[in-house]
């Protein structure tokens, strides 16, 4: 198996910016997709009101251009001219129990949020599909993808959905991009039963990373 002790030393290759950028057309307008962005293509965009699930649009705005500058960050975007109304953001997972347990093959999708007055229209989809399901952007291809769900994040008020029914919802939405659910003994996902573990295993993910992600997931090793 891989030695991971020194896995810090190895640098995360991102993919060129605007490796997806599509168009589509709208009845508002044409709607364009594109990623990874760069800090400038975000800096000169804003959030819309709607955009305000993680913290007020103008502080989420700067997050995530803060994100994009960073090493191990990603941000997708789905715009109508200057205005973003979906995106995706990507890094490598820096809560306690992930920190001290990534390796070189591993990355988190930290953040997914539309415009809940766009929500009808699939932008969430769109963006997962160009990002996931795309033969011509096989980056994710390369890693385990993994995605910790919390109910205190999500939009039950909005939904009128149960904490268990929006679980069930996040799990079949997720796996439509082959994404699946991970036992975990990680404290955080642990506090409350709703709280869900996602991971994507890259089709050129070789076994022994699979089996030391799982061993991460269970705390053996350490």
């Amino acid at each position: 198996m891989q030695n991971y002790d020194d896995s810090s030393t190895v640098d995360f290759i991102k993919p060129p910016f605007d490796s997806i950028n599509k168009i589509s057309r709208t009845p508002l307008g044409k709607l364009q997709i594109r990623g990874p962005v760069s800090t400038d293509q975000l800096a000169s965009c804003l959030l819309t009101d709607g955009l305000c699930c993680f913290r007020q649009p103008c502080r989420q705005h700067q997050a995530l251009v803060e994100l994009a500058g960073q090493p191990d960050g990603l941000v997708f975007t789905a715009s109508l001219a200057d205005k973003i109304i979906s995106y995706v953001s990507f890094q490598k997972p820096d809560y306690p129990w992930w920190e001290k347990r990534c390796f070189p093959n591993l990355t988190e999708l930290g953040s997914i949020e539309t415009d809940p007055a766009w929500r009808k229209m699939g932008l969430g989809k769109n963006l997962l599909n160009n990002i996931f399901n795309n033969s011509e952007f096989d980056y994710f291809e390369n890693y385990i993808v993994m995605a910790a769900h919390f109910v205190q994040s999500w939009d039950l008020k909005n939904t009128g959905l149960s904490p268990w029914a929006y679980r069930k919802f996040m799990i079949n939405f997720f796996a439509k991009y082959n994404f699946a659910t991970w036992e975990t003994v990680d404290p955080e996902i642990r506090e409350h039963p709703s709280n869900i573990l996602l991971a994507r295993v890259g089709k050129n993910i070789s076994e022994s990373e699979i089996t030391h992600f799982t061993s991460c997931c269970l705390g053996t090793w350490k």
